[in-house]
C-alpha cells in the first residue's frame, strides 16, 4: 500500500522522461555530484573543487555530501536519471522510516501509515526537491530516530552500530544543522521514552550513541570543522543567519494549503508576492513553496494533545515542537536570536526555514500518537469531533467572508499591500477561498469518519486516503520536472568558449547576472525558460557540467579573501576578475551601461533571444605566470591596493611578505610550462630570467603546500586572494599539493569506528557458536 501511494503521488516523475532541475538541484547538486563521480571514476579522491570561487575544499564543504552512498549512482547512471532515482528514493526512505518510528510508539499500523504519508508527502519534502542535499538529510531523520530509539530501549553492539550509522548518514547527506538537530532529538527521546530504563542507563546509552555517530561521521565532520576554523562558511551575522525565515503568514498554509502560489502552480510563490507579503531576507523566492501538512493530520495531532493534557510527556513534546516552530520563524520572533547569541556552535547555521522538516515530522508523529489516543479501541474519539469542528468553523467562515465580500483581500491584504495589482489580488482571493473551503471540508470529513465506529477497517482506510488525497491535491503540482536535454546540450555561449579555447585547458568564467528575468519563449514553460537563462548566463556552478570553472562563489567554503575583493561589484567584474585569471564574462545586455564601457574586451557575442552578452576579456591574466613581487605588510594593505581605482601593472603581484623579496629585473621575466596533473597536484616547470614569484590564480586556502626543486617552500598570499611561490633565477620545478585539513584523521577515525563496530557485531554473533563446539 505504501509503495502504491508513493507511485501514484510521483506518477509524473516515474512515467515521463523529465528530470528534476529546480533551484539548487541544477545550480549545486548536479555540479557537485558530476565532479565527485567523475573523479572517483578516474580512481581519484576529490579533495579540491576548482569550479567555485577560485577553488575550495571539496570534503570540507558539508553540503557536497561526498561520502553519501547515492554518489555511486552517478558512476552507472546518467546525471538526470541518477538524481531522479536519488530523489524518489528519498521519499521511500522517509515513508519507511516514519512508519517504523511511529509503530515503535505502539501506534496501530494504519496510524503509522497515516503518519508516514503525512511526513513523506508534506509540502516541505515535496518542494525541497529543489535542493536535494536537504531532502536527503530530512528523509533520513525518521529512520535514524527509530534506530536510536531501539538502541535506547535495548542497548547492544548491533543496535549501536545501526543507530550510529543512521546518524552518520544524516551527516553524509550534507546538512550539518540536521545532524546537530537529530542528535538533540536523540537526547529528547532518551528523556521522554518510558521504555528507556533508568536515568543512568538513559544517560550512558545516549552519550554512547552520540559519540558513535560522531566517530562514524568523522570523515565528513573533521574536514568541515577544519574549514570552519579557517574560513567563514555559513552565516557571518545574525541578519544573514535569519534570511529565509518562515513567515508567520505561512502558518495558515500548514493547516489549509499553499494559498500564495500562482494559479497554475508553475512558478511556486511568485517574486512579487514574496517581496510584499512573505519577504525572505532579500531573496526573490522562499525556501520552499509549500509547508502544507494536511488538515486531517492537524486535526488528529491536536485531538491527541487535547486528550493527553494530563500527561507530562505530552507537554514536554509540545514544548519541544513549539521551540522548533519558533526557531523556524527566525526573525519574526526573538528566539532564534537568543539561541544564536547563547550557542556559538549554532552561529554558522543559516536559513531558519531549513528547520521546517523537523516541525513537519513532529506533527506527523503527533498525528500518529493522536490516532493511538483517539481512534484505537476505547480511545477518546470525541476529541476529534470537537477539534474537527473547532478547525472547520473558522475555515468555513473565512471562505464565506472572502467569497461573498472579499473581506480578506480588500481589508487585510490591501492594508499590507496597498498597490497590489488586481490580477494578483484576484488570484490570492481565489486561493484563499479554495484552501479555506477545502480545509473546512477535510476537518468535517474527519468528524464524519469518527462516526464509523462499527467499521474500523473502513474508517482507517478512509482516514489514510483522505490525508493522502489532501496532500496530493495541494503539493503534487509543485514539484518541477524539466527536459533532460537541458543537461545534455551545451548553451550557445559554452559552445563559443570551447571554439575559442579548444582542448582540455581549464577556463574560468564569470557571470554578473543578479535577478533572473525570464523572457517569453514560445512553447517553453516558465521554469524551463528559467533554467535555460541560468545555464546560458554561465551561472555558478552549472558551468562545471561543461568543464568550465566559475569565478563566482555559490558554495559556502569560498575563501574570505576572495569574498573581500567582491565588495565593489563593477570593480570586480571589470578589473579584478580578469586579473585573477578569468577569461570570459556573461552579463545581461541591460547591464551594458554599467559594465560594458569599463570592460577591455577582445570579443563580444550577444544572444538577443535571452538578452545576454558574452565578453572575452582582453586583459585576462594567465592562470599561472611569473610576476614581479610588490611586498606589503598584510592582507588589509594588499586589499587597499587591489580595490583602488588604479591597479598595479599586470606583471606585478601584490605579495604579503614577512621579509622583503629580491627585486625582479626589468624586461621579460621568463616562462612557465604547466605539466598535466590533477586539481590537487600542480607541477610547473619555471625558467626565470631573474628573481620573481610564480603566481597561481587559484584561491589561497589552508591545505596547500609547495616544493621548489623538491625542497619545501612557503606559499604566500598574492593579490589578496591567490597563491604565490618565490622562485630564484634559473630553471626550477615547482610543485603544489593539496591535502584537505582534517580529512586523513577523519578517515582513520571513521574507518576505525565502522570496522570496530562491525568486528564487535561479528564477534558477538560467532562467540556463542564457538563455545558449544569447544565443549
Amino acid at each position: 500500500m505504501a509503495v502504491l501511494l508513493w507511485g501514484l503521488f510521483f506518477f509524473r516523475a516515474l512515467f515521463t522522461s523529465g528530470v528534476f532541475l529546480a533551484g539548487d538541484t541544477l545550480r549545486a547538486f548536479y555540479p557537485m555530484r558530476y565532479y565527485g563521480a567523475s573523479r572517483l571514476a578516474a580512481g581519484q579522491l576529490p579533495e579540491w573543487l576548482p569550479y567555485d570561487g577560485l577553488g575550495q575544499s571539496f570534503p570540507g564543504i558539508f553540503i557536497t555530501g561526498m561520502f553519501h552512498p547515492t554518489l555511486w549512482l552517478h558512476l552507472v547512471l546518467s546525471p538526470g536519471v541518477a538524481v531522479k532515482v536519488t530523489l524518489l528514493g528519498c521519499f521511500l526512505v522517509a515513508l519507511g522510516g516514519t512508519y517504523a518510528l511511529v509503530r515503535s510508539l505502539d501506534v496501530p499500523r494504519a496510524g503509522a501509515l497515516f503518519a508516514g504519508v503525512t511526513f513523506t508527502f508534506c509540502g516541505y519534502l515535496v518542494c525541497v526537491t529543489n535542493n536535494p542535499t536537504y531532502l536527503l538529510a530530512a528523509s533520513t531523520v525518521p529512520g535514524a530516530l527509530w534506530l536510536a530509539l531501539r538502541f535506547l530501549r535495548g542497548p547492544s553492539v548491533e543496535r549501536l552500530s545501526f543507530a550510529g550509522a543512521g546518524l552518520a548518514l544524516v551527516a553524509f547527506a550534507g546538512d550539518a544543522q540536521a545532524f546537530a538537530m537529530v542528535n538533540a532529538l536523540v537526547v529528547l527521546l532518551a528523556v521522554v521514552d518510558p521504555e528507556a530504563g533508568t536515568w543512568r542507563r538513559r544517560l550512558v546509552a545516549c552519550g554512547l550513541l552520540i559519540v558513535a555517530g560522531g566517530l562514524m561521521a568523522a570523515p565528513q565532520l573533521l574536514p568541515a570543522a577544519a574549514l570552519a576554523s579557517a574560513s567563514e562558511p555559513g552565516a557571518r551575522s545574525l541578519g544573514e543567519a535569519q534570511r529565509f525565515s518562515l513567515h508567520p503568514l505561512r502558518l495558515w498554509e500548514g493547516l489549509a494549503g499553499p494559498f500564495l502560489v500562482d494559479a497554475e502552480g508553475v512558478q511556486g510563490i511568485p517574486n512579487v508576492v514574496v517581496t510584499h507579503l512573505v519577504p525572505s531576507g532579500g531573496f526573490g523566492r522562499v525556501w520552499v513553496d509549500s509547508v502544507y501538512l494536511g488538515t486531517p493530520a492537524c486535526v488528529l495531532a491536536l485531538a491527541g494533545f487535547v486528550a493527553s493534557l494530563r500527561r507530562w510527556r505530552a507537554w514536554v513534546l509540545m514544548a519541544a515542537w513549539l521551540m522548533l516552530l519558533a526557531l523556524s520563524l527566525g526573525d519574526a520572533l526573538p528566539v532564534y536570536g537568543w539561541v544564536y547569541q547563547l550557542l556559538p556552535l549554532w552561529r554558522p547555521f543559516r536559513y531558519p526555514e531549513k528547520l521546517v522538516p523537523l516541525v513537519s515530522l513532529g506533527l506527523a508523529v503527533a498525528a500518529g500518537l493522536g490516532w493511538r489516543r483517539c481512534l484505537a479501541s476505547g480511545g477518546a474519539s470525541r476529541a476529534i469531533i470537537w477539534v474537527g469542528a473547532f478547525v472547520a468553523l473558522p475555515c468555513a467562515g473565512l471562505a464565506l467572508a472572502e467569497g461573498g465580500g472579499q473581506w480578506w483581500s480588500q481589508h487585510w491584504l490591501r492594508s499590507r499591500w496597498p498597490d497590489v495589482p488586481e490580477p494578483v489580488r484576484q488570484g490570492l482571493s481565489t486561493n484563499v477561498v479554495a484552501t479555506a473551503s477545502m480545509a473546512a471540508v477535510l476537518a468535517l470529513a474527519c468528524v464524519a469518519l469518527v462516526l464509523l465506529r462499527e467499521r474500523p477497517s473502513l474508517r482507517d482506510a478512509l482516514f489514510v486516503a483522505l490525508q493522502w488525497g489532501a496532500l496530493a491535491r495541494a503539493n503534487e503540482p509543485l514539484y518541477q520536472l524539466s527536459p533532460a536535454e537541458l543537461l545534455r546540450t551545451p548553451p550557445t555561449f559554452v559552445q563559443r568558449i570551447r571554439q575559442l579555447a579548444p582542448g582540455d585547458e581549464p577556463i574560468r568564467v564569470a557571470s554578473s547576472l543578479r535577478e533572473t528575468s525570464v523572457p517569453r519563449l514560445a512553447g517553453v514553460p516558465y521554469n524551463d525558460g528559467l533554467h535555460l537563462v541560468q545555464l546560458s548566463a554561465l551561472a555558478p556552478d552549472m558551468v562545471a557540467l561543461w568543464g568550465l570553472e566559475s569565478a563566482n562563489e555559490y558554495l559556502p567554503g569560498v575563501s574570505p579573501r576572495v569574498r573581500q575583493l567582491k565588495g565593489n561589484r563593477a570593480h570586480w567584474f571589470t578589473r579584478l576578475a580578469p586579473r585573477l585569471g578569468t577569461r570570459f564574462l556573461a552579463y545581461a545586455t541591460s547591464e551594458h551601461a554599467e559594465l560594458g564601457s569599463r570592460l577591455t574586451a577582445r570579443r563580444t557575442f550577444e544572444d538577443p533571444l535571452l538578452g545576454l552578452t558574452l565578453v572575452e576579456y582582453a586583459d585576462a591574466a594567465p592562470r599561472i605566470h611569473l610576476a614581479r613581487p610588490e611586498c606589503v605588510a598584510g592582507r588589509e594593505e594588499a586589499a587597499r591596493r587591489l580595490l583602488s581605482p588604479t591597479l598595479p601593472p599586470p606583471d606585478v603581484a601584490i605579495v604579503e611578505c614577512a621579509t622583503p623579496l629580491p627585486p625582479a629585473p626589468e624586461g621579460a621575466l621568463g616562462q612557465v610550462d604547466v605539466a598535466p596533473g590533477t586539481p590537487e597536484h600542480l607541477t610547473v616547470g619555471v625558467e626565470a630570467l631573474g628573481p620573481a614569484v610564480l603566481v597561481v590564480n587559484d584561491a589561497y586556502q589552508p591545505g596547500w603546500s609547495a616544493t621548489l626543486d623538491g625542497q619545501p617552500v612557503s606559499i604566500l598570499p598574492a593579490d589578496v586572494a591567490v597563491r604565490a611561490v618565490v622562485v630564484p633565477a634559473g630553471q626550477h620545478v615547482v610543485e603544489l599539493r593539496y591535502r584537505t585539513p582534517g580529512l586523513t584523521a577523519g578517515l582513520l577515525l571513521g574507518a576505525a569506528a565502522w570496522l570496530g563496530l562491525a568486528l564487535a557485531c561479528l564477534g558477538k554473533r560467532l562467540g556463542p557458536r564457538r563455545r558449544p563446539a569447544a565443549a
